[in-house]
């Protein structure tokens, strides 16, 4: 009896260790997904990486690629890719929500040399930027000391990225992440990458997974080459600068050759693109013309100085530490705080004049920023950007800020663009940019890139906006039904993340019950009366 037992056992195992989910490019039943693939949509706009190690417990931080490699549709090569490390992760963001639609909704891309060299990352996804969800998982990998590469084909994995090779990529339906009421599946903003340690990483089973073959390399880990939208919703707006003329390695900023007067010893010039205007500000003191906000730059050799002067940069030498958010020759913007004038300046706002709902951009210190910030001796020093919105009314709606240095992180990780999330800010007519730094010495310079939102058209006599105390609306979040309370008659719009209006009503004095049981996610509830206009943002489980 018990060599029956025995017996059986042997082949149950056998069974798991044979198991198979789809497997190598080119082999029956095989889902990958070319990137030449015309169910392809829209690529990646904007990837943030948390950089790991060359390897487990070591401390050498991984240095292969650039963010701008992920960018856009692969290229075939297995060079253009940027390396997560060990442990390493990444956030990328669109230029269009991804939605739960029929099959698979989005594919990840790894330059995997061949069907057994696997590199392989966890998949998470989030709509909220705050709250992640990862799909599950499930491995048969296992490990042979004598043949590393044996059990390490596509067959013995499912719903990781990086499993096919060069060129295919692995496909993923958002309906296999159970529901919740902190994701909404036809708003999904955020997809976040987390490399897969090789023999300590368990799947959503507690197996533990076996990937490529490991050594030590400062292009250790997931190396990924780019992510393709297939069920994607209506299109965001990208200010992106590319439409605005500049001459390689070079920047412009205002001066007293191309400002526009505006009164009161006040000179602007606007940086347009995509509809979005980043003003740069001209003002005197004492004396001397003194210029703040925005400009435009796409150089990128940190070693080179600007118009052969390397002591520029103490009057305005502006300079990412790195390639523009699309790589060499793309610009982006500039910008210089000044804590000391009384002018608003680094203001962002449509240039026809209306309100719109930020969505976030990619921020980044400039070179003269780092410079200061690495030979400081200030305690405790960090450096942040706050960006601050600003109603109709000029009323603050909210602020939202990103940490460009803080002794708790790594310097090689901040060295890269950071993603800041501006959704709370709801609907604006103007962001304006700020800086604080525990270290008042350090150049206030700082640079964006990738600017999203949407544009929410408002008639001109709507564009005042009633105090918050006339409107109360409970409960949010909601879940069948809304409460809208108004103390005068008025109209109520939900408007989606996409900027779509997706259900109207008039609202009579006192309390109004709304439906929202054909709702699910995060939406804009815009009120109206007597040509005043609120805004609030609610949350529907």
């Amino acid at each position: 009896m018990k060599k029956s037992i025995f017996f059986i056992s042997l082949i149950l195992l056998g069974f798991v260790l044979k198991a198979q989910y789809d497997g190598a490019v080119g082999t029956e039943g095989c889902l990958a997904i070319s990137q030449n693939d015309e169910r392809i949509v829209s690529w990646a706009i904007g990837v943030e990486v948390n950089r790991g190690f060359w390897d487990y417990g070591d401390t050498r931080i991984v240095t292969y690629g650039e963010p701008y490699m992920a960018l856009g549709k692969p290229d075939s090569t297995t060079t253009t890719a940027i390396s997560l490390g060990e442990g390493g992760s990444a956030l990328i963001t669109f230029d269009r929500p991804i939605i739960n639609g029929e099959g698979k909704d989005f594919v990840v891309f790894e330059n995997a040399f061949g069907p057994t060299f696997l590199e392989l990352a966890f998949v998470e996804i989030s709509s909220d930027g705050i709250n992640f969800f990862r799909f599950p998982s499930l491995t048969t990998s296992y490990h042979n000391e004598e043949n590393p590469s044996e059990g390490r084909g596509a067959e013995r994995y499912n719903n990781l990225a990086g499993k096919y090779e060069l060129g295919w990529g692995v496909g993923f339906d958002i309906s296999e992440i159970p529901d919740n009421d902190l994701l909404d599946k036809n708003n999904v903003r955020f997809v976040r990458l987390v490399d897969v340690i090789n023999g300590v990483s368990t799947d959503s089973q507690g197996n533990i997974i076996y990937d490529g073959v490991s050594w030590a390399t400062y292009s250790q880990g997931f190396d990924l080459t780019g992510i393709g939208i297939i069920n994607g919703g209506e299109p965001y707006i990208v200010a992106d600068f590319e439409n605005l003329d500049l001459t390689a390695n070079s920047f412009e900023i205002i001066d007293l050759n191309n400002y526009t007067e505006q009164g009161d010893n006040i000179y602007y010039k606007d940086y347009i693109t995509n509809g979005l205007n980043f003003m740069g500000t001209l003002y005197y003191s004492y004396g001397y013309p003194m210029a703040v906000g925005f400009g435009i730059s796409n150089v990128a050799d940190t070693n080179t100085t600007i118009n052969g002067n390397s002591e520029y940069r103490s009057a305005y030498y502006i300079s990412a530490p790195m390639y523009a958010m699309e790589g060499k020759n793309h610009n982006y913007a500039i910008g210089y705080y000044d804590a000391w004038t009384e002018n608003q300046h680094n203001i962002v706002e449509q240039a026809n004049g209306q309100t719109f709902f930020p969505l976030g951009v990619y921020v980044s210190k400039s070179l003269a920023a780092w410079e200061d910030l690495e030979v400081s001796t200030t305690d405790n020093l960090y450096f942040k950007v706050i960006a601050t919105g600003y109603d109709a009314n000029n009323i603050q709606t909210n602020t939202a800020e990103i940490y460009l240095y803080n002794q708790d992180n790594n310097i090689e990780n901040l060295k890269d663009w950071r993603y800041l999330d501006l959704s709370s800010l709801g609907e604006v007519s103007k962001v304006l940019f700020s800086v604080e730094c525990a270290d008042s010495y350090v150049s206030n310079y700082f640079c964006l890139d990738n600017f999203v939102y949407i544009s929410q058209s408002t008639s001109n006599n709507q564009s005042i906006l009633v105090n918050n105390s006339d409107i109360k609306l409970y409960p949010n979040p909601a879940k069948d039904f809304l409460t809208i309370e108004v103390e005068q008659e008025a109209k109520m719009q939900i408007f989606d993340m996409q900027g779509r209006m997706v259900q109207y009503s008039d609202l009579t004095l006192g309390a109004n019950r709304i439906s929202t049981s054909n709702l699910y996610g995060t939406y804009f509830v815009k009120i109206i009366s007597h040509g005043q206009i609120i805004t609030k943002k609610l949350v529907v489980k």
